[in-house]
């Protein structure tokens, strides 16, 4: 069953080619799926063109840690950041989203840096 859906967000320059979001759905038992958004065409005309990156698995150990994170308490904060970047984040239990981080800088809040950093590992 979904307990995470994270998305991030290129708020910089977006030009034909720039990737311009990136979705994680990772489900209890580990199972992930990766998927990039690019922009296509000319200036005028930037569709977006989804791709499926990848499927694969958490270790049990990363599926461990990111529960440990879910479980912690999400933070309200805001902060300014340049790094073009922002990121959404959804939990789910029971088929219902129990927290919802809306989109926005990250940069320094935990746990959410540190589920980025998680999904980031090898």
């Amino acid at each position: 069953m979904l307990i995470l859906k994270a998305k991030e967000h290129n708020w910089g320059l977006i030009a034909p080619g720039t990737w311009e979001r990136r979705s994680w759905k990772i489900n209890d038992d580990g199972w992930y799926e990766y998927k990039e958004s690019y922009r296509s065409g000319t200036d005028d005309d930037v569709p977006e063109i989804p791709t499926v990156v990848e499927e694969d698995t958490l270790s049990s150990s990363q599926l461990t840690r990111l529960k440990e994170m879910l479980d912690q308490p999400w933070s309200e904060e805001k902060t300014d950041a340049d790094d073009e970047v922002a990121w959404e984040f959804k939990m789910y239990e029971d088929g219902e989203i129990k927290k919802h981080r809306d989109l926005g800088y990250i940069y320094g809040i935990e746990p959410f840096v540190s589920i980025v950093k998680l999904q980031t590992e090898e």
